[in-house]
């Protein structure tokens, strides 16, 4: 299998464990990345407010570098994965778009997946069984969709956007125990974490508490905006803080790669508590 890899800014920066285990990770798994060349930022976190034009455009254009490399691309930060996909469908809406953005047309096509989306592919489900050496037995985690890959449904189209069960199955495939609670979908804050940290701190405690009370030893995510906020806003002691993992760290770990490999050793809030493995 062979994919485009648009990693976005965070993947290379503060998201680096993300990175490297994804990196990790796919070659166990006999997953090519080609990280699109020249790609530029997706526009998420100012380009929007900016111009809805020159927003769509940032993620046209690396739609455009992936379809010049007639690849699937992966992307597994939420937020880019969120415009991506938005921007397909506001390129497919306003045909003006296209030609004032120059977009080919079969950018508009190119199909965009995220790390759980790939994860729960039958063929590399199948891999994981056959590759799979050190199952997270005893382990249980909370999966955290956050808000971006689910909404809006009708641009991402990925799992049911209320009552979602993909990231789940990824994670029993793994051999952990991922606990039922509903705060799964809840907005973390990541986008007010510069600007209302109080706010935020209070949406991330009422998440954590929500996932300890429904049984949870830490929460796994696949948006490395809201792996970020939820590991750096919980507040009270440090001891008590519940660790947050990236999907593709338990995935490297249940493949019996090492820690230091899967950028464990970058994390505030010390991980090994939540690992029986």
């Amino acid at each position: 299998m062979k994919l485009g890899y648009y990693p976005g800014c965070s993947l290379h920066s503060t998201g680096r464990e993300f990175d490297e285990s994804l990196h990790e990770v796919c070659k166990a798994l006999d997953i090519e990345l080609a990280e699109l060349p020249d790609w530029n930022c997706c526009g998420a976190s100012s380009g929007g407010i900016l111009s809805h034009e020159q927003s769509v455009g940032l993620s046209a254009r690396n739609l455009g570098i992936a379809a010049e490399m007639g690849l699937p691309v992966l992307v597994p930060c939420a937020a880019c994965y969120n415009r991506m996909k938005t921007a397909q469908v506001d390129l497919a809406e306003d045909k003006t778009l296209p030609a004032k953005l120059d977009v080919a047309s079969d950018a508009l096509d190119i199909p965009v997946v995220n790390m759980i989306e790939l994860l729960d592919q039958p063929e590399v489900t199948e891999k994981l069984k056959a590759a799979m050496t050190d199952p997270l037995t005893g382990m249980k985690p909370a999966a955290y969709y956050g808000c971006l890959l689910l909404r809006p449904p009708s641009a991402v189209k990925f799992d049911d956007p209320e009552q979602p069960s993909s990231f789940e199955r990824v994670l029993a495939l793994l051999g952990a125990e991922p606990i039922e609670w509903y705060a799964k979908t809840e907005c973390c804050g990541a986008s007010l974490s510069a600007t209302r940290q109080d706010i935020v701190s209070h949406l991330v405690d009422d998440i954590v508490a929500r996932a300890r009370k429904a049984g949870a030893t830490s929460l796994v995510t696949a948006c490395p905006l809201c792996q970020m906020n939820l590991e750096t806003r919980q507040t009270g002691d440090a001891r008590s803080r519940m660790p947050v993992f990236f999907i593709t760290e338990l995935v490297g770990i249940a493949l019996g790669i090492p820690g230091p490999k899967l950028g464990l050793s970058r994390h505030l809030v010390d991980v090994r508590s939540a690992m029986s493995v």
